[in-house]
């Protein structure tokens, strides 16, 4: 059974609307993280692994930095076999069995095959 500090909106009768907003957001920034920072060796080596996986047709596992709010954000993970690069938006097209996704360049965290 949730307290009533997990479910504050909840159990208290009046909140004004800018409490609300602040309770929110803080609630939203909890599980947020900022951008990590990713060195040029590391980006070069991640990019040459899309392109292999265009060349010859394998899948890599992908992670990547969502934001949410500024700087702030998550980082997710999938995988499957890049199909297209789009240079001029700086994306590549991650194909897998379920979806398929673009992915922005500059979001990348790590690529692993």
């Amino acid at each position: 059974m949730p307290s009533k500090i997990d479910n504050l909106l909840g159990a208290m009768r009046w909140v004004l609307p800018e409490q609300k907003a602040a309770i929110l957001d803080h609630n939203a920034e909890r599980g947020l993280i900022e951008r990590p920072v990713v060195d040029e060796e590391e980006f070069g080596e991640m990019c040459f692994r899309i392109y292999d996986s265009t060349q010859y047709d394998y899948a890599i596992t992908v992670k990547y930095f969502v934001p949410q709010k500024g700087q702030l954000g998550t980082l997710e993970k999938t995988w499957g076999v890049v199909r297209e690069i789009n240079p001029e938006k700086k994306q590549f097209k991650l194909v897998s069995d379920w979806e398929a996704q673009w992915i922005n360049v500059e979001d990348l965290v790590g690529v692993t095959k």
